[in-house]
């Protein structure tokens, strides 16, 4: 039989009203047949959960029901149905169109109280719950006004209702339906009822009357301290308590039957606005609780911290927003998780959804938020060194639904970071110095030179990192020994596919210092980053290969951001903690030994450690402090330990390089021959330029210092590569001493450039959450030796204390920042 099948949007605006608001259910039956106890129709539920319907077979027409505020409306439509058809197969879910004015029922027909408003309570709700920081909580006059509820899993929190009569406990029953998703179903778990009784049950969904007033009723909501995190719709049914209750007639003169009412009628009411809940790192019980309240402000509730790039040497504070509470980033969280299909039931175990956010970030997969590019062509998107915080990216995310360019490393951790965050779950970046990129499971870097000590880049595909960032997530898992619990590692940055998708992790950073690289999630592949060793292979003039085992290469450091701003440490070491012992046992000790034993047991090329020493020592001398464009010198030291004369030819190479290791130019090459007296040092110099090297710089400024030894006498063969970058120019930020809501104040920024070359393509980049959006300035081309002063005003629209950030890049030079915190009064 055909059906008409109208969308919501053909009803009239009343019928829509009462089409997604109220409804009233009730099971028909045919008169003729009910003394013989055959109930030939039944209630049927539509497809989008929103109105339940009666399905009535007739012996000559099949009509469809629903009965609103007291009346039945009818489906029309025409053609026999054999009235005798199974009842399994007379539901079919429509949409009510077309309503007949069918008497209504007599006056005896007592309907249910009808739900007029829900108050969410918002206020007390959100601060009780650690989540009144976010925007969306908050009633903004240039934003939307109604604000949302946002709560942590495992707590109670508190609902108004207010109904159309006098509410009674004894006479009314109400019922609570959670739907989380568009196809929420009770089989999938997505979809919770509950009837609200005297009280509530730990660890379960349950809801308990608090306060009766009248027509008001406050109800207490506990959800399970495993519940699924994201955005769930409330349904509210009101039902008659009524033991007693008489059958009901209703009839239709223009189609000659009767039926009968056989059980209470309720009241469907559907609220329009969600309820947003999240994991708890407040509750005990819950699978990401921290203990530790400063780990706890610093993890989930800060909004700002500094991500640490550079090499190990020199370690750069990069300012970044990462802006978790901001308008709209939840909801776009939770997109993320609807665009990969990850099921509701799976977004309450904190190990999945992190997992999924790490290969989310990227877009390797289709449905990823930021492109990754290491090329330092950036043309149609953003220069990965020029973000100062997630907002802008998530927004361009949010509204084309695709994703944005660019990225690198310390941008994914930090995207991921936010994400995480505004989820509930413990997050921090951590940055790997000297992180070694093992292509094929060895645990080993294969570095290939010719005998001249120029590196023969075409065959060097795997590389040590300057630096990596990744992310630690806090939480207890239980798909490994409880002893493992605790922070877990991931990386959302590209590397290579683990289980068919671009990240890496979770896995406990203990197994990662104990060698247990079997564990899941990739342990191998974040081991590697931080054990490896490099075999220097040195092609000769006869063909033949030499090789050079250089142990202890990579993991140099491990560092997080402090964000304690210890006065009492050294000024270098204020932004930092060192948590190298947390993935490094100490080098040299029975613990490293036992520790490489029971990984290399896993290893594709379980090595030999073996390395013969010459008597001439080798040290490289590197001045860390070289501000971009300036000039310095590599200077290499050469020690003879022998009685005898040592002849040694010296090559030295300066490559600017990408901070992944690859080479972007050839800077400058020198070769010296040294002849060193017994027990003696010399020193060879090579001068550097500002002008040699100010063209090929790469966006992180990083450099690689080749070094070859070679002595005549020995045989002896040393050779060594080494990281560092020079340092670019703070900026220096002026702004008015008292700032106030809603009156503009003057900014002033300055740059001093140290480049012997014209900048080109320069462009300023100014963000401050509550005075301005993240805001790109472009500036004209700048002459050697710039001196800059941009001036500007802002007009702050909240109060509080907030982050003044700005960034700047050319073509040249990338990577200067500047950061002022300031505080806006009402």
């Amino acid at each position: 039989m055909d059906f008409t099948m109208p969308s919501v949007e053909d009803l009239t605006g009343s019928q829509q009203e009462s089409y997604t608001s109220v409804t009233s259910v009730a099971t028909v039956v045919d008169e003729k047949c009910e003394e013989e106890g055959n109930v030939l129709s039944t209630h049927t539920v539509a497809e989008d959960g929103a109105v339940e319907v009666i399905d009535l077979f007739l012996p000559e027409k099949r009509y469809m029901f629903e009965r609103l505020n007291g009346k039945i409306g009818r489906v029309h439509q025409s053609g026999a149905t054999d009235h005798h058809r199974p009842k399994e197969e007379s539901h079919h879910a429509v949409r009510i169109f077309d309503y007949s004015c069918i008497p209504p029922l007599d006056d005896e027909t007592e309907l249910p109280l009808k739900a007029t408003q829900i108050d969410y309570n918002v206020e007390p709700n959100t601060k009780s719950h650690h989540t009144d920081m976010f925007e969306m909580t908050k009633v903004r006059q240039d934003q939307d006004p109604l604000p949302k509820l946002v709560v942590r899993r495992g707590l109670p929190f508190f609902l108004n209702f207010h109904f159309n009569e006098k509410f009674s406990s004894d006479t009314n029953e109400l019922l609570l339906t959670f739907q989380f998703g568009q196809a929420a179903a009770v089989s999938k778990g997505s979809q919770i009822t509950v009837s609200v009784n005297k009280g509530i049950k730990p660890h379960n969904w349950s809801a308990g009357f608090s306060k009766i007033e009248d027509s008001t009723v406050t109800v207490q909501i506990l959800t399970p301290n495993d519940c699924i995190v994201g955005k769930c719709f409330l349904i509210v049914d009101t039902k008659k308590r009524d033991p007693n209750e008489e059958d009901k007639r209703c009839q239709s003169n223009g189609d000659h039957f009767t039926a009968t009412v056989k059980h209470t009628t309720f009241l469907r009411y559907h609220h329009n606005e969600p309820i947003y809940i999240l994991f708890n790192p407040w509750l005990k019980d819950d699978q990401v609780y921290v203990k530790d309240d400063k780990v706890r402000d610093e993890c989930i509730v800060s909004d700002f911290g500094k991500l640490l790039v550079g090499n190990y040497k020199q370690v750069v504070a990069v300012p970044w927003r990462f802006a978790q509470f901001e308008r709209n980033v939840l909801d776009c969280c939770l997109y993320m998780l609807d665009a990969v299909h990850l099921e509701h039931t799976a977004r309450g175990n904190a190990t999945v959804v992190v997992r999924n956010i790490a290969s989310l970030i990227n877009s390797c997969e289709d449905s990823g938020v930021l492109l990754a590019d290491w090329s330092g062509h950036y043309k149609d998107g953003t220069a990965p060194t020029a973000w100062l915080g997630s907002v802008l990216i998530l927004e361009e995310f949010w509204k084309k639904k695709g994703p944005v360019g660019y990225g690198q490393c310390w941008v994914f951790a930090a995207l991921a970071t936010t994400v995480c965050r505004c989820l509930g779950i413990p997050t921090r970046c951590v940055t790997n110095y000297s992180s070694a990129h093992d292509c094929d499971g060895t645990n080993t870097i294969n570095y290939h030179w010719n005998i001249r000590g120029e590196p023969l880049d075409s065959m060097n595909t795997e590389s040590i990192w300057s630096f990596h960032v990744w992310n630690e997530a806090y939480m207890t898992r239980l798909d490994i020994p409880d002893s493992m619990a605790g922070w877990q590692a991931f990386d959302p940055t590209p590397q290579i596919a683990s289980d068919g998708i671009y990240c890496a992790g979770p896995c406990p950073v203990d197994s990662i210092r104990q060698g247990d690289v079997h564990l899941r999630f990739d342990t191998a592949l974040l081991f590697s980053e931080l054990n490896v060793n490099r075999f220097h292979w040195i092609l000769r003039d006869d063909g033949s290969w030499r090789t050079i085992l250089q142990k202890n290469i990579a993991g140099k450091a491990v560092l997080t951001h402090s964000p304690l701003n210890d006065e009492s440490a050294p000024e270098e070491s204020r932004d930092y903690v060192d948590l190298t012992d947390q993935y490094k046992c100490a080098e040299g000790t029975k613990e490293e030994k036992a520790m490489l034993l029971r990984a290399n047991t896993w290893a594709t090329n379980a090595g030999v450690f073996d390395k013969g020493d010459g008597d001439v020592r080798v040290t490289l001398d590197q001045n860390t402090e070289v501000v971009a464009g300036t000039s310095f010198d590599v200077l290499v030291q050469l020690q003879n330990r022998s009685r005898f004369n040592r002849t040694a030819k010296v090559t030295l190479t300066l490559l600017s390089t990408y901070y992944t290791g690859h080479r972007k130019y050839k800077v400058k090459s020198q070769t010296f021959d040294v002849v060193v007296c017994p027990l003696k040092r010399e020193q060879v110099s090579m001068r550097v330029l500002g002008e040699d090297y100010a063209y090929y710089m790469s966006d992180c400024a990083t450099f690689k210092i080749c070094t070859m030894v070679r002595v005549a006498e020995t045989d002896q063969l040393f050779v060594d590569c080494t990281d560092f970058c020079v340092l670019c120019p703070k900026l220096d930020i002026e702004i008015s001493e008292f700032i106030q809501v809603g009156r503009s104040f003057d900014c002033t920024i300055k740059l001093n450039s140290q480049m012997p070359i014209d900048l080109t393509h320069c462009e300023w980049m100014i963000e401050c959450l509550g005075v301005t959006p993240a805001t790109k300035i472009v500036e004209k081309d700048l002459e050697p030796y710039a001196q800059v002063q941009l001036n500007f005003s802002l007009n702050p629209c909240r109060p509080g204390k907030t982050i003044f950030m700005v960034s700047f890049k050319s073509k040249q030079l990338m990577g200067v920042y500047g950061t002022r915190e300031i505080e806006v009064t009402d």
